[in-house]
């Protein structure tokens, strides 16, 4: 018996992902070219996916930039995991300055805020730990400087 999904288009295949969930032109494009369709037919069904609007990576980025900012990553951050997910530098930047209200600082003080007490950040290894944090989150050196302040000093034992 010949297996129904070998007879699939491409197209019919992008939509069945797009039910799922959005993806990045270059998601999609990885995703048909696995699944074995030719690079022909992938560009084709690219094309013609941006044309009826169902992929829109400027539209998929500000998505992504506004669900990572809520999760409170730093601009480096998000710059990294939407380079992850196949966006160009330059669909990133767009959606980044589209994105000016962005507050690094508010941003980073919230995430404190959220994980340690002040009382916490007076402790060296209470900092370090939540200097670590906003780095890792892709805030740079200078926010995490800025909000952190000094760090508190080592007690003699």
């Amino acid at each position: 018996m010949k297996n129904p999904q070998s007879a699939i288009s491409p197209l019919d295949y992008a939509y069945r992902l797009l039910t799922r969930r959005d993806y990045s032109e270059q998601e999609l494009s990885t995703k048909l070219l696995v699944k074995g369709f030719t690079e022909e037919a992938v560009f084709r069904t690219i094309f013609r996916l941006k044309e009826q609007n169902y992929l829109n990576d400027t539209r998929l980025a500000a998505d992504q930039i506004e669900r990572l900012h809520a999760q409170r990553f730093g601009p480096d951050g998000i710059r990294a995991k939407l380079s992850q997910k196949g966006f160009s530098s330059q669909t990133i930047e767009h959606a980044l300055s589209a994105n000016e209200a962005m507050d690094s600082c508010a941003s980073a003080r919230q995430l404190l805020a959220s994980r340690f007490s002040a009382d916490a950040l007076k402790q060296p290894q209470a900092y370090a730990r939540a200097f670590r944090l906003l780095l890792r989150r892709g805030y740079s050196q200078d926010v995490v400087e800025s909000v952190m302040g000094s760090a508190p000093a080592e007690t003699e034992k």
